[in-house]
């Protein structure tokens, strides 16, 4: 809905998630993936004696709504083991372009143009698929929901 952050470039830590990937009619499927998603999730990092280091980050690896390869995860403060469809990753150091909208998760195009429009026009190219980094959850008015919204560059 309205991009509130400058768009930069930064670098992020190694970092360690707990994921669930699949490809999925996005209008269909998305809604209830997530749940699952977020419930199994958490419930594997709690059974490992851990708390979350994130909110859900989730990654589109393209952008085919109909057949939509999703990742949905955490990031967990060391390596823990996955458990069925639940996997272990470890992401290298990598180089971002990131910013952060404000609002419905369902007007956040704008802001994912900007975005994408400027990469090329600072020299920078997309080196992997798109995050959303959500930052505060459901339980305030939609108009205050925030996510961090980046991708990978070289």
């Amino acid at each position: 809905m309205t991009r509130i952050a400058d768009i930069m470039i930064k670098e992020l830590p190694e970092q360690h998630l707990l994921t669930l990937r699949r490809t999925i009619n996005f209008f269909e499927e998305y809604s209830e993936l997530m749940g699952t998603a977020v419930e199994n999730i958490l419930a594997l990092i709690e059974e490992n004696e851990a708390q979350p280091s994130s909110g859900p980050i989730v990654c589109f690896h393209n952008i085919d709504l109909e057949a939509l390869d999703v990742e949905i995860g955490f990031a967990t403060p060391r390596p823990l083991e996955g458990k069925g469809e639940v996997q272990t990753q470890t992401n290298p150091i990598r180089k971002i372009a990131l910013t952060i909208d404000r609002g419905p998760y369902e007007k956040q195009d704008p802001t994912l143009e900007e975005l994408m429009n400027w990469l090329p026009a600072h020299g920078y190219e997309p080196a992997g698929g798109i995050y959303y980094h959500y930052l505060n959850g459901e339980d305030q008015p939609e108009d205050e929901y925030l996510t961090e919204m980046y991708m990978p560059v070289r």
